[in-house]
């Protein structure tokens, strides 16, 4: 007998959290999950380095003298900063949406 109640109380969880998750769909509340933000932020920090390492030798001595190597590191690792307080975590942005949601084909 408690395994019939038990199995009971199993199917009406699952049950309640599938109605929920879609009434909340329905209302327009979901969550949006981004990947590859590592990925993305690695790009355009090589990306910016090899362009400014494309340019002339003396405009290249000028780009040292004002550290911009440096101050691209500062501002990436200020998009680092950010994304990693707004719950970035291995590589991955999960966020709340409110709105209908969108799925990408």
């Amino acid at each position: 007998m408690p395994v019939l109640i038990a199995m009971l109380i199993g199917g009406l969880v699952s049950a309640a959290s599938h109605i929920v998750g879609r009434v909340l769909l329905a209302l327009g509340l979901s969550y949006v999950t981004y990947r590859g933000i590592d990925t993305l932020m690695t790009f355009l920090k090589t990306g910016v380095m090899t362009q400014l390492g494309g340019m002339g030798p003396d405009i290249i001595q000028l780009l040292g003298v004002l550290q911009v190597g440096t101050c691209v590191n500062i501002i990436a690792s200020a998009f680092a900063a950010r994304l990693a307080l707004a719950g970035l975590t291995s590589g991955a942005l999960t966020s709340f949406v409110l709105g209908a949601a969108k799925t990408a084909i």
